[in-house]
């Protein structure tokens, strides 16, 4: 950015856009570190006239008036497509450029529309570029952006001691009577939603793309991740810098009996933060997209001296930027196929920190049902099961393989692959 700044002679206008308010934050706090004074854009920004800062120095610029040499507006996604900022720029005459970090977001139908011709200088920065899924949105962010010119992966991240070494520890859970009956019925309705898209190839309806969502819950909700839970943190229940990943979705209450009809309304993240501060009597403290900016800081705040506070217990908010180093034990309940999530949430755990000589990984690997009674199973049962069984492998072969101890997911994926027939496949 300065580099640009003095190739381009003082006539350049800088444009930082994040997801988030508190990824604002960060950026505002590293920015400062090269002399930069930004404008800072959202909603409860500190900056109360940041909308007036930003029409005077576009006026300004405009003008040729040297009153503010360098401009640079770092705000959210949301202020970013905004009407207002948006009519803004469009009067700037001088070069922009554009950084959006987190950047797979504006593959989005709505992102995407905003992204045009008058930002001469652009950068995009994810963990992956790609969008899960969504081959039209990842094109128009490569159209957009272009290709890439920087790739700095975890191995080499690791390798180069910018990241920290991890154990990584496939748990495996299984659906019960009740969860497998829901996910059969499920897989099925999906089946009957596949249609083929422009270019002939099979995807899922809108429909069919709702019913997927319900059937990853299902499984990130497995009510036998609890139990398990209990068993492995029955060894961290007196240490600090724990994070518990958990999925948007709901637990049946244990021991429920018929008459329980609000079984089904307790979220996953309030049974597993009951578990660890009433079982454990563990100091805990949840981190989703209900904490205002405040109260996340003060979470981050307590968490990082480990005194305060032993453990976070977060949903998705937690995978994009938040920068807490000190976590060293992660708790993976939340099932995931997609590549993006996996290198943040891994990501998330290994920042360096003082004393941390590596970090652990408790992946809560969600099967169909027990390996030692698959034999007592039809073969349209079993190959309902394929497609699980393939995402859960997939992705503890991704974490497995740059972990210190690989050889435990490799047993246990060769375990898979032999009991589903899968020996011969990648």
């Amino acid at each position: 950015m300065v580099d640009l700044y003095e190739k381009c002679r003082g006539t350049l206008v800088v444009i930082i856009v994040c997801p988030y308010q508190h990824l604002v934050e960060q950026w505002v706090e590293d920015i400062k570190l090269f002399n930069i004074e930004p404008i800072i854009g959202y909603s409860s920004s500190k900056q109360k006239n940041w909308k007036q800062k930003l029409q005077r120095v576009i006026k300004y610029k405009n003008l040729n008036l040297h009153i503010q040499d360098f401009v640079c507006l770092i705000c959210t996604n949301a202020t970013f497509s905004s009407k207002f900022v948006q009519e803004q720029l469009s009067k700037l005459k001088e070069n922009i450029f554009l950084l959006v970090d987190e950047a797979h977001n504006f593959g989005s139908n709505k992102l995407s529309q905003i992204l045009n011709e008058k930002y001469a200088y652009r950068l995009a920065l994810s963990a992956t570029l790609e969008r899960h899924g969504d081959e039209e949105g990842t094109q128009k962010l490569y159209d957009f952006f272009g290709e890439k010119c920087i790739e700095y992966d975890l191995q080499r991240a690791i390798e180069e001691g910018k990241l920290t070494p991890y154990r990584y520890y496939p748990i495996v859970v299984y659906l019960n009577e009740e969860e497998l009956q829901k996910y059969n019925e499920l897989s099925e309705e999906i089946n009957k939603n596949l249609i083929q898209d422009s270019n002939g190839k099979t995807k899922l309806s809108k429909y069919g793309e709702i019913l997927a969502i319900k059937r990853a819950r299902v499984i990130a909700g497995a009510q036998s991740k609890l139990s398990a839970l209990r068993k492995e943190m029955v060894k961290y229940k007196d240490d600090n810098f724990i994070l518990v990943y958990c999925g948007a979705t709901n637990v049946l209450k244990e021991n429920k009996d018929e008459t329980d009809i609000v079984a089904e309304d307790i979220r996953q993240i309030d049974e597993v933060t009951k578990i660890l501060g009433n079982e454990f009597g563990m100091r805990v403290s949840q981190f989703t997209s209900k904490e205002s900016a405040e109260e996340r800081k003060r979470i981050t705040e307590n968490f990082k001296n480990g005194e305060n506070l032993q453990g976070i217990v977060a949903i998705k908010c937690l995978d994009e930027g938040v920068n807490i180093p000190g976590i060293k034990t992660a708790f993976i309940l939340a099932s995931t196929t997609n590549p993006k999530e996996y290198i943040q949430r891994r990501g998330r755990v290994l920042r360096l920190f003082k004393g941390k000589e590596y970090a652990e990984i408790y992946d809560f690997v969600t099967l169909p049902r027990e390996l030692e009674n698959i034999l007592n199973y039809t073969q349209y049962e079993i190959k309902n099961d394929i497609t699980l069984v393939k995402k859960e492998i997939s992705r503890m072969k991704e974490f497995g393989k740059l972990a210190l101890n690989s050889s435990e997911s490799l047993r246990l994926i060769r375990e898979l692959k032999k009991e589903y027939r899968l020996e011969g496949e990648a």
